[in-house]
C-alpha cells in the first residue's frame, strides 16, 4: 500500500479537516512531519479541556470554557504582527508556536469542540473565519482571532469591513456551515497569498496544486497556476494552464486580458524550443 496523501484525505466520505491540513503542509513544506503526532496533540488538548467544561451545563457555558481553556491556559492567539507568515496556515506550526490567522485558529478549535461534542461549525465571512455553534435557539458565533469572544450581526459586520473593506449588506449565505473542502481551499489560498507576497513562485505552485485538488472544477486555478508559472520563467507551463483556462472560461472578466498577454508570452516561448 503506497504512503497516503492530501490527495487520499480528500476521497473520503468525511473529510477530517486537521488530519488534511496537515497533509498539505507535509507535501509544500514539510516532507517529514509526522501527521500522526499531531493528531495525537489534538487529542491531548481536547482531554485536557474536558476538565474545564462539564457537560451538563449550557452548550454556552461550555463554548466559555472551552475558550478559556484554548486562549488563556494553553496560549492560542491570532498573530497580528506577522499575519501573513505561511506558518500561521500550517497546523503543526500553529500548534507549535500557539499563533495562527482566523481560519487555522477556527480549524483548532472545531476540532477540539467536536472531540468534546460541542456541535462547532466553520463560518467564512469575507475576510475572516469565525466559528459557529448550533444551540436549541439560535446559533452561537464567535472569534478564535480575537480570544474566543462573542460575536453578534454588528460584530460581523465590522469584522468583513476591517479584513476586506465591504460595507454593504451582509448575506445570510455568509453564516451557513462551510464545506471541508471550502475550509481547506481557503486555508490553501492564503498560502498561496502568502508565497505569492514572497515571490516563493514554487511554493505558490505547489499550494495552488493543491487547491486544484480541492476543487477541480473551478477555471480560476488553472489561471493562478500560469500565472506563478510565468513568474518562474516556465513559459510552456504558462502557456498550458493559461489556455486551459481560457478554454473553460472564454468569456470571463480578465479573458482579454490573458489573450493579449499569452501573444507575447507565446513570441518568447517559441524561439526557445
Amino acid at each position: 500500500m503506497g504512503e497516503w496523501l492530501f490527495h487520499d484525505e480528500l476521497q473520503l466520505t468525511e473529510i477530517n479537516v486537521p488530519r488534511a491540513a496537515l497533509q498539505f503542509a507535509r507535501a509544500i513544506a514539510y516532507p517529514s512531519l509526522n501527521v500522526a503526532a499531531y493528531m495525537a496533540e489534538l487529542h491531548e488538548l481536547s482531554e485536557s479541556a474536558f476538565e474545564h467544561i462539564r457537560p451538563d451545563d449550557p452548550v454556552s457555558l461550555q463554548v466559555e470554557g472551552l475558550s478559556r481553556f484554548l486562549f488563556q491556559e494553553a496560549g492560542f492567539r491570532g498573530d497580528a504582527a506577522e499575519y501573513g507568515d505561511p506558518r500561521n496556515s500550517f497546523l503543526n506550526d500553529v500548534l507549535d508556536r500557539r499563533l495562527g490567522v482566523p481560519i487555522s485558529l477556527s480549524v483548532i478549535y472545531i476540532d477540539v469542540a467536536t472531540r468534546l461534542g460541542i456541535p462547532a461549525y466553520g463560518i467564512g465571512l469575507p475576510g475572516h473565519f469565525i466559528v459557529g455553534v448550533k444551540e436549541e435557539q439560535s446559533d452561537l458565533w464567535l472569534d478564535p482571532y480575537h480570544g474566543g469572544r462573542w460575536l453578534d450581526l454588528s460584530d460581523c459586520a465590522q469584522l468583513i469591513h476591517l479584513s476586506s473593506g465591504y460595507e454593504g449588506p451582509l448575506e445570510a449565505s455568509w453564516f451557513t456551515p462551510v464545506s471541508p473542502r471550502r475550509i481547506l481551499a481557503r486555508m490553501l489560498a492564503n498560502l498561496r497569498s502568502s508565497y505569492v507576497s514572497s515571490s516563493s513562485w514554487a511554493k505558490a505552485a505547489a499550494a495552488i496544486q493543491l487547491i486544484r485538488q480541492t476543487q477541480p472544477n473551478e477555471p480560476e486555478h488553472l489561471r493562478d497556476l500560469g500565472l506563478v508559472y510565468y513568474h518562474q520563467h516556465h513559459l510552456p507551463q504558462a502557456a498550458y494552464y493559461l489556455n486551459a483556462y481560457l478554454q473553460r472560461s472564454p468569456d470571463a472578466v480578465d479573458a482579454e486580458v490573458i489573450r493579449d498577454g499569452m501573444k507575447n508570452l507565446l513570441d518568447r516561448w517559441v524561439p526557445m524550443n
